[in-house]
């Protein structure tokens, strides 16, 4: 059985989980990490993660670990938002990061937003897909969202049907959990007044909203009308929470709603709700449901979808059982889609 030869770069949530999974696998070996933090350099990255030592330093020494011999880089790191770009939308610094990857003929697999590219952000897809060409290796993302919940499942659940009307998502997050820094834009427990609503919808837009349009265009779906809104959810009861006391009257939710839309009617979408706690705001269940109508009308639900004792397994989950397709995979900028699914290293 072959064994492929992994990096990480980006020794944070899920990179550590990444490490877990890595970990338990014969057919994958880890052999280098990177990671800036001070008090991460010089440390087993197996120690770091809870795990037994792996002999891996981690380094912040880029050039160093991206020549040892590796079949794939995983890159997790923090999303650099271009600065000056109000929208936040602009990752300039992170394909910076996955161009200087491949060009040391790494593929390259990550979960953030560099996504969908070529309908998305061309200049970012001609970049990526230059390099990747020219040295011989393959970029995919692959996360859980976007990534494998949406668009990968339910494209292919699509293929049940002989007609669509309509392909809508549903997700959620309890984000009781969830310790990324990131998490505190959404204000949980605050003054809605007080809170930038714009910071939380351009981040997780750029995330999750162009999976809608993907789904659309692979499942032939006419839209006319690409719409993003957020609604701001006030907690119903008192509870103590990883963001302090939530009160009654100030945040304890966000319903985000992407969709793509025909003469106003929705055509796809991706409902998701990021929850501050689950004991709460009982009329909005964190639910994962992929809905088609259509011929015929296909629901179906998903339980156990996030471990909630460490919700990044699930992100790094559908990325490392990528590995050995992207190894094999034509070169360039590939979307999940695109690539034919071989086998998950064992």
């Amino acid at each position: 059985m072959e064994t492929y030869k992994v990096i990480i770069w980006g020794f944070g949530m899920v990179g550590k989980s990444a490490l877990k999974i890595i970990d338990q696998r014969e057919q994958l070996e880890l052999v280098g990490v990177i990671d800036v933090d001070p008090k991460k350099v010089g440390q087993d990255a197996g120690t770091l993660a809870g795990l037994k030592e792996t002999g891996v330093i981690v380094s912040d020494n880029i050039e160093e670990v991206l020549s040892l011999d590796a079949d794939v880089v995983m890159y997790y790191c923090p999303t650099k938002w271009d600065k000056g770009n109000i929208s936040r939308t602009g990752v300039t610094g992170n394909v910076d990061d996955i161009c200087l990857a491949l060009s040391h003929k790494k593929n390259v697999l990550t979960t953030l937003p560099v996504f969908y590219s070529k309908k998305n952000a061309p200049e970012y897809y001609e970049r990526i897909d230059k390099v990747a060409k020219e040295n011989g290796v393959t970029f995919t993302q692959q996360g859980i969202y976007p990534g494998l919940y949406t668009p990968y499942l339910p494209t292919v659940l699509g293929s049940l049907n002989r007609e669509i009307e309509s392909v809508v998502v549903y997700g959620g997050e309890n984000d009781e959990t969830n310790k990324a820094p990131w998490v505190s834009i959404f204000g949980f427990g605050k003054d809605p007044e007080g809170v930038d609503i714009s910071a939380v919808t351009s981040n997780v837009f750029t995330y999750y909203a162009p999976t809608v349009i993907e789904i659309a265009e692979r499942l032939g779906l006419e839209y006319d009308e690409f719409v993003c809104t957020s609604e701001t959810i006030l907690a119903d009861k008192e509870t103590n929470s990883q963001f302090g006391v939530i009160k009654p009257g100030t945040i304890g939710a966000h319903m985000l709603l992407m969709s793509c839309k025909k003469d106003g009617k929705e055509v796809t979408g991706f409902h998701f709700l990021h929850k501050a706690i689950d004991t709460i705001l009982d009329d909005y269940p964190i639910e994962q449901r992929i809905e088609i109508k259509g011929r015929p009308n296909v629901t179906v639900k998903i339980d156990g979808l996030f471990d909630h004792e460490e919700p990044f397994l699930t992100s790094a989950a559908p990325n490392i059982n990528l590995i050995a397709s992207v190894v094999k995979a034509e070169p360039g900028y590939k979307d999940a889609l695109d690539i034919p699914f071989g086998y998950v290293p064992r």
